[in-house]
């Protein structure tokens, strides 16, 4: 009696397998269709932001146009111009800047060369900026006194990416300058290109 309980168990094992592995196969079937009507989330991606490390060392020439309006005891005048920037990024909110700026109208000739700070904050797309330049100014009509003095830029504005290393930037100054013995009070508008390396 013994072995014939011993066989029929044998006999019923290869069936009691074959039923195991459907059972497993259908539950994997419906796991994965589960999965597919409810696909898992992927995860965001992070926001994009500038590290010191990845602006630190680099380099950034603009070139743009500027309007300049220039008052004074001897004569007033609107110049429109180029202004060119070369700035050094110490670190990523942080830049020695250098700026030349010159503009001419129909009787007048006006040039700004100064160097300064820059200070920006914002994401890698769009960063407000301020600065400060410490220079000189040139100015032409040429009076008896002199046509060059010291003159000091203080302003800011928006720079906004574009591809390929490429940067719109929009800014206004305020320019005093000393010039024909006396202060003058002045603006400046400039919009340009600029590019990093």
């Amino acid at each position: 009696m013994k072995w014939l309980i011993a066989i029929a168990l044998l006999c019923c094992l290869p069936a009691a397998e074959t039923v195991a592995q459907e059972v497993e196969s259908a539950a994997l079937a419906s796991a994965s269709s589960l999965s597919a009507a409810f696909p898992a989330p992927h995860p965001q991606p992070r926001p994009q932001t500038i590290n010191d490390d990845d602006v630190r060392g680099a380099w950034e020439l603009g070139l743009g146009y500027t309007f300049v309006r220039f008052r004074s005891s001897l004569f007033n005048a609107r110049m429109n111009g180029l202004n060119t920037t070369l700035d050094y990024y110490l670190r990523d909110h942080l830049a020695l800047e250098g700026n030349v700026t010159s503009a001419f109208s129909e009787d007048a000739r006006y040039v700004f060369y100064g160097a300064g700070v820059k200070v920006s904050k914002g994401n890698s797309k769009l960063a407000p900026f301020a600065h400060a330049l410490v220079g000189g100014a040139h100015i032409f009509p040429r009076a008896p006194i002199g046509n060059a003095g010291l003159a000091f830029e203080a302003g800011g504005g928006v720079r906004a990416r574009l591809p390929h290393q490429f940067w719109l930037r929009v800014e206004a100054d305020y320019v005093r300058s000393q010039l024909y013995s006396s202060g003058q009070n002045n603006f400046q508008a400039v919009a340009a290109l600029s590019y990093r390396f």
